[in-house]
This record gives C-alpha cells, sequence and structure tokens, in this order.
C-alpha cells in the first residue's frame, strides 16, 4: 500500500498505473487526507445475475406481523 501526496501522483501516473495493475494498492492524499483510491478494472465487482442466490434466504411466517410497543418504546431488550 502506498499513499502518495497529490501534486507527486500528478508526475508519476504511467508508473501508478502500473503498480496499481501488479495488485498494489495506491492512495492519492490531499490535505494529508486520503482523497483517491486507485483501483484495478479487474478488481471492481462483476455484474450480478438475478436469480443467482435463489433459495438461499428464507423467512418467517410472521416476518410482517407488528412489533410489539415495547420494542418502539427502545424497552424490548430481546431485539437489542
Amino acid at each position: 500500500m502506498q499513499n502518495i501526496p497529490l501534486q507527486e501522483a500528478q508526475h508519476k501516473l504511467p508508473e501508478l498505473v502500473a503498480l496499481v495493475e501488479q495488485g498494489e494498492d495506491i492512495f492519492i492524499l490531499g490535505d494529508n487526507k486520503i482523497r483517491i483510491k486507485l483501483v484495478s478494472c479487474t478488481a471492481l465487482p462483476k455484474k450480478r445475475v438475478f436469480g443467482q442466490h435463489r433459495g438461499l434466504a428464507t423467512m418467517s411466517e410472521d416476518f410482517d406481523k407488528p412489533l410489539p410497543d415495547s420494542f418502539w418504546l427502545g424497552n424490548d431488550e430481546s431485539f437489542s
């Protein structure tokens, strides 16, 4: 992982791109705070597929049952 000041990054962009392509994490600083993270496009999440996880999540039969007043008043510790 490398932290590079913005002024320095402007002059080293080709070198920084090469490092990112090799798997290096590059953070560009502005005002001594991380402002930008350079990432490779290959690191981006893949497109989601509808129905890919069908059947993996379940929901109880009473999921839409009204919650007790104690929940809304902050007195019900079973929901903490």
